[in-house]
């Protein structure tokens, strides 16, 4: 669910943000100073293992990073690879799931992230322990992980939760997006209701679905630390989402 998810939301991804330019600039800004402060210097290699259409990872090419970037999502991917091309910037980017890495070999990176509130998409602690221990795996010794997400524990569970994005110009369109979350124990159902009206009010919509597990930050610091990380903490200063960062 979570792959086609995001293949039908790839071509409209950057909507989603007033600005998304901005946001790339931004948060690639902010996570290059996050590395450069535990001492992941441009030129190393790190892997964003949940790149979406690029948010973090084209600000991090942009830094110098020796980039590798994948996603469970085809079509994030083939869109990342677009936008990179475009830009004539350079990564390995290919298609892996999050909770095995493949195709990354142990101990090969720097650093490894996965933001915007991906980890939440493994709907059981067993699915994100295996995640956590892979990005383990990854990371060369005392490699640094960071995985942005939301703070459940500070959101009122209402049913069904409402949550506009706001209105879009493109191409001469409007584009209006809203999410719909219903709840269901500590998990929730996603639907995100992307409407399109043509220059001559012609209005389309879609309609796609997924699936989240509202696993609380404490929580993710004690799989942290199960999955062999050390120095787990939290960090709001970092992204609009609390950032998590541990080290091999």
């Amino acid at each position: 669910m979570t792959a086609t998810f995001y293949d039908r939301l790839a071509p409209y991804y950057h909507l989603l943000y007033g600005d998304w330019e901005v946001a790339i600039t931004r948060q690639g800004d902010a996570l290059s100073d996050l590395l450069a402060a535990q001492g992941i210097a441009p030129g190393a290699p790190i892997l964003d293992a949940a790149c979406g259409i690029g948010t973090q990872a084209i600000g991090l090419a942009r830094h110098g990073y020796r980039l590798t970037a994948s996603d469970i999502s085809p079509g994030a991917v083939a869109r990342l690879r677009d936008e990179l091309a475009r830009r004539d910037l350079r990564a390995c980017v290919r298609v892996d799931d999050l909770r095995t890495l493949r195709s990354v070999e142990s101990e090969s990176m720097a650093a490894v992230l996965a933001c915007d509130n991906s980890l939440p998409h493994l709907l059981s602690d067993a699915e994100l322990l295996q995640a956590l221990r892979t990005c383990h795996r990854c990371l060369c010794a005392s490699g640094v992980a960071i995985f942005s997400v939301r703070d459940y524990a500070s959101i009122a569970r209402v049913n069904p939760d409402v949550r506009p994005y706001g209105m879009r110009h493109a191409a001469g369109s409007r584009f209006l997006a809203v999410q719909v979350w219903e709840w269901d124990g500590d998990q929730y159902d996603l639907r995100v209701y992307l409407t399109t009206e043509s220059p001559t009010g012609i209005c389309t919509t879609q309609v796609l679905t997924s699936r989240y597990y509202a696993v609380s930050i404490a929580r993710l610091l004690a799989l942290l630390s199960e999955a062999g990380f050390v120095d787990a903490q939290r960090r709001d200063d970092v992204l609009f989402q609390p950032v998590l960062l541990a080290r091999r």
